[in-house]
């Protein structure tokens, strides 16, 4: 009987606490997150500096970047319960401070000739990011498309004279 009793009074005691743990007076503050998740238009961000350094954390630029426009979209699912796999879709123009040559280092073509752009290499996606810088309306060198070899969803458009990149990498199905 005794030991029913300290069962009973080993629940009540848990319930008070877990709801007491619950009370909005008990609850810990927000504090910074470490979690990358986003959905960020460049166009959000105040200044060129911002806009940079934003895309810093979520790509890892091969060489000096000038300017840039971008769409992130970043699902963080490192924390929770049960972490797994982070999912994502980033869309970026990328002006070249220098040269391009890093951005197609140990990258494979798209197709036998790099001018040859396969269907499943769309660029429709960068025609709004295009429209938002009037010296990327004319360009003047033929795009060339690399793809990741180790990432089939990784690839990235060149327009060497111009010093472009159309850089697209995601987890998302087309």
């Amino acid at each position: 009987m005794m030991t029913m009793w300290r069962i009973i009074a080993g629940s009540a005691v848990a319930m008070l606490l877990m709801g007491g743990g619950c009370s909005p007076e008990n609850k810990a503050q927000p504090g910074p997150s470490s979690s990358l998740t986003t959905d960020t238009d460049s166009q959000t961000l105040p200044d060129k500096e911002e806009r940079l350094e934003f895309l810093a954390r979520y790509l890892r630029l091969k060489s000096p970047i000038a300017d840039a426009e971008f769409v992130i979209r970043y699902h963080d699912n490192s924390g929770g319960a049960i972490p797994g796999p982070s999912d994502w879709d980033i869309q970026a123009v990328l002006q070249v401070d220098s040269d391009i040559e890093p951005w197609r280092k140990a990258w494979a073509p798209c197709a036998d000739d790099p001018q040859n752009i396969p269907p499943q290499f769309d660029v429709t996606w960068a025609d709004d990011l295009l429209r938002r810088r009037p010296h990327w309306q004319n360009l003047k060198s033929s795009p060339r498309c690399y793809r990741n070899p180790s990432n089939a969803s990784s690839y990235a458009i060149l327009y060497e004279q111009d010093k472009l990149v159309l850089y697209k990498n995601t987890t998302l199905p087309n």
